[in-house]
């Protein structure tokens, strides 16, 4: 996963995905660094559901949501970002942007 570049003068946001298309809300163990990349609509839906959130809430207030177990090493400790998955190169941002926008 490739972490998303910095939005200057305020915090990230889960609504950020529709300014960088395809990126994916990325889930990592702080302790051992396992990770999984998950939809940041479905997310968003999750967090509406659970009245915890939508699209203002901040990414790194996801990790502090989830309270399962990291699969890798068996505790909870996660940290959240925006990324985009590997093999998304420029050209392939830039087409969805392109279809986005039209």
């Amino acid at each position: 996963m490739r972490p998303r570049p910095q939005i200057a003068d305020r915090a990230r946001t889960l609504g950020d995905h529709r300014m960088f298309p395809g990126t994916r809300v990325w889930l990592t163990c702080a302790l051992c660094g396992w990770d999984k990349s998950y939809s940041a609509e479905r997310v968003i839906d999750r967090l509406r559901a659970l009245r915890g959130g939508g699209f203002e809430t901040p990414v790194g207030a996801v990790a502090k949501r989830v309270a399962w177990p990291c699969p890798g090493c068996g505790r909870v400790k996660w940290r959240s970002d925006l990324a985009w998955p590997p093999g998304m190169d420029e050209r392939e941002i830039k087409r969805l942007a392109d279809l986005y926008r039209n």
